[in-house]
């Protein structure tokens, strides 16, 4: 019997919420079906801090796929370098209707692009990554 039954969401942890909202909400599409704080027992013991107050936005795409954004205010993290021996820590997939005409968009308001869209080697899909405000690399699939 397997273990994990489906996936439930991508949390992110961010560097300054108000401009990953921005990214996710206005930039993307994404709706907000959640935003609060949280500094209950509960996420203490979760996350292994003692102290902690996390403000939680939580935002679901046209499927029903989650996206949550965290910020542990008492907590500050800073951005790691992901350029350095590596194509980066993460990534996080997201499916787009119109690839070429996110693309533009995206690229209008100032989102930074590793490359303009491309035709996978498999010819199914095409296929671009940007980062969002916290140096996340986010992987544009739009399926063929």
């Amino acid at each position: 019997m397997a273990i994990v039954k489906g996936f439930r969401h991508t949390g992110i942890i961010c560097k300054d919420i108000a401009k990953s909202l921005e990214f996710y909400k206005d930039f993307l599409g994404l709706t907000v079906i959640q935003d609060f704080w949280d500094d209950s027992d509960y996420i203490n013991k979760i996350t292994g801090l003692s102290g902690a107050n996390v403000h939680m936005i939580k935002l679901k795409a046209d499927d029903g796929t989650i996206l949550e954004l965290l910020d542990y205010v008492t907590h500050p993290t800073e951005l790691i370098d992901q350029e350095i021996y590596n194509v980066g820590a993460c990534h996080v997939a997201l499916q787009v209707y119109d690839i070429e005409k996110a693309y533009k968009e995206l690229l209008s308001k100032g989102v930074v692009f590793l490359s303009a869209p491309v035709l996978s080697s498999e010819g199914i899909a095409k296929v671009c990554f940007c980062f969002d405000p916290n140096n996340t690399r986010i992987e544009l699939v739009e399926m063929l």
